[in-house]
This record gives structure tokens, sequence and C-alpha cells, in this order.
């Protein structure tokens, strides 16, 4: 049976959801033992896990211009610096442990849903001979800071094409390069006919739809842009459906909103359901992080999005809006101006989802069956060293400083 090592890190929940959907994926092709290792957690300090994820939060809730700041001087900094960069120390703390965990569950293939892991197991590989075939994955369409401190993956996984020069910008080779797209879940790939969504919903069969979903993440927009869609809507027969996912004092506000004659309001809160309610709708409103970005366009769903993004979010914005598929609001006119526009112009609708129709893939599906096609690994070579553990970071902080040596003098 060949054996599969996903490393995953909290931050938000992007990656640990499309590590999750790989595990099931993978086991449904059957013959592997999968594994999800939540990287910081099982092998770094609490403060690491907390600035990950909690720090994260905070920044992107409370700092967005602090957030917005680091993340673009990171992003611009030189490729060459990938063994000195400030994430580095936090890889650095995972190395013990992960080794530990690669020669006890000898995986055949790791693959790193986050930067850290592929930092990890790139600065591991720089002082032990391991013989995994190991894969990262691209989770937004923009390679975040921190990717060129990946290098050593045997694969990437990027968006699609046009981010092939920027990788090997970042210092990647055309050959580590899988342009397949995001590996988000794939269900969102399942084809509900939209008369037949709207009858499990109880939903009107005919009237304009408009999904909205903020309930995800760390952001607390989504019942103001609720009423701005009901205010926009006013006097026009249609419906609207609020996610409000964890967002549970939402729910409640929304659950208390009293709506104007002829808009009807499915009031959502947590749900497995995403892919149903989508299929029922015209129109999404939304943030646009890359999983959510994949998630609307494999429903081929026309996109309103929110200017009140943080970084990585914005350069997704930027993207699909130069291709088309997606259309924006920074207040609740613009919101009004671009809903009416969507909802009066069938032809505008059916042009932004076949703008986004080349976007639209299985890039799980694909990407799963490509580690399933690896080989088994032989760990008799790396299992004769004997290793120290005690020393293992040491070795692995030497080598990774030589590097950076090596890096800088080209």
């Amino acid at each position: 049976m060949k054996k599969v090592l996903i490393l995953t890190v909290t931050a938000g929940n992007g990656h640990n959801a499309c590590s999750a959907a790989m595990k099931k994926k993978l086991e449904e092709l059957g013959g592997m033992e999968v594994k999800i290792v939540d990287l910081l957690k099982a092998y770094s300090t609490k403060l690491n896990v907390w600035v990950a994820d909690g720090g994260y939060n905070l920044a992107v809730s409370k700092l967005p211009k602090i957030y917005d700041a680091f993340f673009n001087k990171y992003l611009n900094a030189p490729p060459k610096k990938r063994y000195s960069s400030p994430s580095q120390g936090v890889a650095l703390s995972c190395v013990e442990g992960l080794l530990k965990e690669i020669l006890e569950f000898q995986p055949d293939v790791i693959y790193a849903s986050h930067f850290y892991g592929a930092m990890a197991i790139t600065d591991l590989k720089l002082a032990y001979n391991l013989p995994f075939v190991s894969f990262s994955a691209a989770l937004d369409y923009v390679l975040t800071p921190f990717w060129e401190s990946g290098v050593g993956v045997d694969y990437f996984v990027i968006p699609n094409d046009d981010f092939i020069d920027y990788s090997l910008y970042k210092g990647y080779r055309r050959e580590q390069l899988l342009p397949i797209g995001l590996p988000v879940n794939g269900r969102t790939l399942e084809v509900m006919d939209k008369a037949k969504a709207r009858e499990i919903l109880k939903l009107d069969k005919d009237d304009f739809t408009v999904m909205i979903m903020f309930g995800g993440g760390h952001w607390n927009g989504g019942f103001k842009i609720f009423k701005q869609t009901v205010k926009a809507l006013d006097g026009c027969e249609a419906q609207i459906i609020m996610i409000n996912g964890k967002n549970e004092a939402g729910f409640k506000k929304v659950a208390a909103f009293k709506p104007p004659r002829g808009i009807k309001v499915l009031n959502v809160g947590f749900t497995t359901e995403i892919p149903t309610y989508m299929s029922a709708a015209d129109v999404i409103l939304n943030k646009f992080g890359g999983t959510s970005v994949t998630e609307m366009i494999n429903k081929g769903l026309p996109m309103l999005i929110t200017e009140k993004l943080v970084a990585q979010e914005k350069y997704n914005l930027v993207y699909f809006k130069a291709k088309g598929a997606a259309l924006s609001f920074k207040n609740g006119k613009t919101l009004k101006e671009n809903l009416l526009k969507l909802m009066n112009r069938k032809d505008l609708r059916e042009q932004m989802t076949k703008n986004s129709a080349p976007f639209k893939r299985d890039a799980i599906g694909e990407f799963a069956k490509i580690i399933a096609a690896q080989p088994k690994a032989d760990y008799s070579g790396i299992l004769s060293e004997n290793i120290d553990f005690k020393q293992v970071k040491k070795r692995v902080e030497c080598a990774v400083k030589a590097a950076d040596k090596t890096e800088k003098r080209k």
C-alpha cells in the first residue's frame, strides 16, 4: 500500500479544507494510506501556532493595512534571500519532529498545502538524502511571499500557464511546475440543474437569485452587505441565499431582519452543501480567497466581489477582473449598480461564465492521479544513517546557512 503524508497549516481554514479534500480523493482512488499532519501544531511552538492562525486572523481583521504592507514587502523581496527569509525560523522549528514523522511513517509522497511545509521539506533535503517524492501547491492566483523558500520540493502545482514565468523568477525549474489549477474540493464540479437545486431548497424557479457568502474566515462585514443587497433589490422580485457559516451572530441578525415585499431570504448557518446553494444562484457576492474563487469558477457563477480585501485576495480580484470573470464593489452604491446590471443583463452573466470557463478544471482529481502514480520510496539508505535527532536542527541550520551563502554568490 502506498503511503502519502499531507502537511497542512492552520492559517484560516483553506489549507486544512484542501488537505482534507485531497485525503478523501486519494482514498477514493484506493490502495493508499493517507495521513494529515498540522505541521506547526505537531512540531513547532505554541507561539508559532498562534502567529500562523491567531496572528494572521488578527492582522487581516483588525490591521489590514499593516498586513498588506508586510505582504507586499515580502512579495517583492529578492528570491535570492530564500534561505534567510523571516519565515525560516518557523520552518526550522519543525524539522526535527518532521524528520521523525517521515522515518516512522515512511511516506512515498509528501504533499505540502502551505509554504511552511514546502520550506521544511526544502530545508531537510539540504541536509539529508530523503527518498520520497514531494509536492506543494499554491492556493491563490498570486504566488504569495515565501513560496520562493520552498523550491526544494520535486513538484509545485500552480494555477495555470500564466504563472510559469513568475515561478521561474521565484527560483523554480520548469520541470518542477505543474500548471493544473488549484486543488480544491471537487464537489463544486458536480453538475446540478438550477431548477433542481431551487426545488430542493424550496426557492422560486424563476426569480433572480443572489447568493451571499461571508461566513467563513475572519471577516465581519457580511450582514452589512446583506442589508446593502436587500436595499439594492428593493422593488424587485428576487431571492437572497445568505450563507453565514459559523457566524452565529450574523445568522441571528439575518433571522431578525424583515425584508421588503418581493424579496425572499433563505438564511443558512454552517453547511456542507455549498455546491447545492451555488447551483441555485444566478450571481454570488463573496470575498475572494483562492479556494472560494476556484469553487465559484467551477460552478460557472458570475462573481460580484467586495473590494474590502486583504492583499492576496486583492491580487486574485485584479486577475479575474482582467479576465472578465468578476465585477467588484466598494460601497452600497457600486454594489447596487453592478448587481442590477447583472440582474437585468442575462447576456453579461453568460459572458462572465464563458470568460471563467478556461479556468474550470478538476485540478484535485488530476493532482491525485499524479500523486498515485509516484513510485514506492526506498528508505534503507536514510535508515542506515543512525540519525542523532539531538543534532538534526543544528545540521539543517548549517545546511541552510551554506545554501544561503551559495545563493547570494550567484
